[in-house]
């Protein structure tokens, strides 16, 4: 499995606006004002302090007269990036924000369109699961039935609304369900409004 960690990741994007825009001439100023953003924001995405979204990632693309993939990987890329939507205290509760990914990262071999990625942060999940581990899961999982899925790893979300990394096993009865860790206690009797099985592990530092 690949080594990965988000702020290299985000430096090296942030290197590659600023080579692009060196290229065609531009000052921050200047980029900032085609792309209609404060100078700040450039400068944030050039020291890699922020990713831009995907849509200001093909805008950017667009001014500088390069491609979206390049500014993301480096390199020519088909296949769009994963993004990774929160991290998740495994065995704990997940930060999860779709909306406003903390970063990017390459899409699994065979992986649908619709995957998304957790950045693992803490140890109850060890030595599955280790802090800086990115995990995927597809949200065309995420109908599926909670019965569905005993003995599996999954992102869960329990019908009080708490997001987590849990390994899925059977209740008392058919509608409760024991949520496991390898390094903390056992929740048990729970319910499930939503279970989506991690598919892939991308092993961080």
């Amino acid at each position: 499995m690949t080594d990965w960690h988000i702020l290299p990741f985000m430096i090296e994007i942030g290197k590659r606006i600023a080579a692009a825009r060196k290229d065609q001439g531009l000052s921050q100023y200047a980029l900032a004002k085609l792309l209609g953003v404060n100078q700040s924001t450039i400068a944030y995405y050039e020291r890699g302090r922020n990713t831009p979204k995907p849509w200001i990632v093909e805008d950017l693309a667009r001014i500088l007269h390069v491609s979206a993939p390049f500014l993301l990987y480096g390199r020519e890329q088909s296949d769009p990036p994963v993004p990774v939507v929160g991290k998740v205290a495994a065995g704990g509760h997940v930060t999860l924000n779709p909306d406003d990914p903390i970063g990017y990262t390459d899409l699994p071999p065979g992986a649908s369109s619709r995957t998304e990625a957790l950045m693992v942060d803490g140890d109850s999940m060890w030595p599955v699961y280790r802090a800086g581990d990115l995990v995927f899961f597809s949200e065309e999982d995420l109908s599926r039935s909670p019965e569905e899925l005993h003995g599996r790893e999954c992102v869960v979300r329990t019908t009080d609304g708490a997001l987590m990394i849990k390994l899925v096993k059977r209740g008392r009865n058919k509608s409760l369900f024991t949520l496991a860790s390898y390094n903390a206690p056992d929740i048990e009797d729970v319910t499930l409004d939503m279970a989506a099985p991690i598919r892939w592990v991308k092993r961080g530092g």
